[in-house]
């Protein structure tokens, strides 16, 4: 029924360990890769067993070509299985709600569980996503009426979702090394928060209130108690010798505990202001500028508008004077006006000879 497995996935791991054609080939890497397999063996086609006992492996050109070759067709094979598991978990999300569905499309790899809950036949995951691959922040999955085999550790890892006639089964592996918990269920709820815009230079903010002051006041804001998502008034927070409350609800005593305890409802790209348009008449000084913000939106500004900007272009890469890591991104613009034609030859040599 499933594809994925503690077994199909350690395999696919095992095969990364030492797979790299010999051209690239780093003895001391290499032979810290050997004593890696030893203890994979048992994911590993019994013909090779000998040769990493005896760490030759790679000395023998006939068998390492096998091995590699090996490697190379387990990596291929699961690729082609975790394109299809993603395909096929799209089609399935249609089906939820809105926001099941929203969840689904995205990724909850490398999320953190941070709470199991089972009531009524339903079992509740609540999960944070702050090292994960989506903007939302904390993450509530309902799934209803259902049946769990397996374990969940703490860490979220891979997923698979299937359609079965009486619902849905997700099978999921955790943790590391892995566990696996497969959970069978008629229908799935999802509610989410995300971070404020003003979270991502938390670090510059001295006191609570000029943090609240920097919030949109659009949003709906909200706190995690008790494993619920609780709306409350950033502007009611109070001030008290023993920390920040709301009503009779302790926030955190110090600034940096609140901050991380605020959500919101919608999310807001902190940092969308890179991609505000700066107007032609002032491109040239904007890129020029020892403002780093307004530079780069200079640049983007480039890309963006294109040939109307290649004099300008040609004329602040002429001039312009950058630090060793913004010489990265002077070549990448003078690549781009390059293939366009459009570069002056004294520009091209400075930036691409």
């Amino acid at each position: 029924m499933f594809y994925l497995s503690k077994e199909t996935q350690h395999q696919a791991d095992v095969a990364h360990i030492a797979y790299f054609p010999e051209s690239d080939i780093d003895l001391d890497r290499l032979t810290y890769s050997m004593q890696e397999l030893k203890a994979e063996k048992q994911w590993i086609p019994e013909r090779f067993h000998g040769a990493i006992d005896s760490g030759t492996l790679y000395r023998m050109s006939e068998q390492w070509q096998d091995f590699l070759n090996w490697c190379e067709q387990t990596i291929a094979t699961h690729q082609v299985h975790f394109e299809n598991m993603y395909k096929n978990r799209l089609l399935i999300a249609t089906k939820f709600d809105e926001a099941a569905a929203e969840v689904f499309n995205d990724s909850l790899h490398d999320g953190a569980i941070l709470n199991i809950k089972r009531q009524d036949g339903n079992v509740t995951l609540l999960i944070d996503m702050r090292g994960g691959f989506t903007p939302k922040a904390v993450i509530r999955l309902t799934f209803m009426e259902a049946q769990e085999t397996g374990e969940l550790a703490r860490d979220y890892v891979y997923d698979e979702l299937i359609e079965t006639t009486n619902g849905y089964v997700l099978r999921v592996l955790s943790g590391s090394p892995y566990d696996e918990w497969t959970i069978d269920f008629t229908d799935v709820k999802a509610s989410f928060v995300y971070r404020p815009k003003a979270y991502t230079e938390r670090e510059q903010y001295k006191d609570v209130f000029s943090y609240i002051g920097d919030l949109t006041p659009s949003l709906h804001y909200f706190i995690l108690e008790n494993q619920e998502f609780i709306d409350f008034d950033v502007h009611n927070i109070e001030q008290r010798e023993t920390g920040f409350f709301i009503n009779d609800l302790l926030l955190g005593i110090t600034t940096e505990q609140v901050i991380e305890r605020i959500y919101c409802d919608l999310y807001e790209d902190p940092f969308a202001h890179f991609s505000e348009m700066v107007p032609l008449e002032e491109l040239e000084e904007a890129a020029l500028s020892e403002d780093p913000v307004l530079r780069v939106r200079a640049f983007n500004t480039m890309f963006e508008i294109d040939r109307k900007a290649a004099p300008i272009v040609n004329r602040v890469l002429r001039i312009i004077q950058v630090e060793e890591h913004e010489e990265m991104l002077m070549q990448v613009i003078a690549e781009h006006f390059e293939k366009l034609g459009l570069l002056d030859a004294e520009v091209k040599e400075r930036w691409l000879s």
